[in-house]
């Protein structure tokens, strides 16, 4: 897999992890399949974009695209959950 570096709010950078999109999606409720369908499909979209730097706005935006068409009631908690970070 390509190495892919977030930028965070912050300006700070890190790498890319499926392990904490993971486990984020496994707390907002998702099954094991269901996460494993977002990892892929997060995966995609990034090789998709061409770019190697991507903010973690991005990715939470494409996450709140993907995540009601595989689990709406996850979808809304993590959305729910996404405002009382903004706060």
């Amino acid at each position: 897999m390509e190495k892919y570096i977030v930028i965070k709010r912050d300006g700070s950078k890190e790498l890319f992890s499926e392990v904490k999109i993971a486990r984020v999606m496994g707390a907002a409720g998702l099954t094991s399949e269901q996460t494993k369908q977002v990892v892929s499909r997060i995966n995609e979209w990034l090789t998709s974009q061409g770019e190697k730097e991507i903010t973690s706005l991005s990715i939470r935006n494409k996450l709140l695209k993907i995540l009601p068409e595989i689990n709406k009631p996850a979808a809304d908690l993590f959305t729910w959950y996404q405002k009382t970070k903004e706060k």
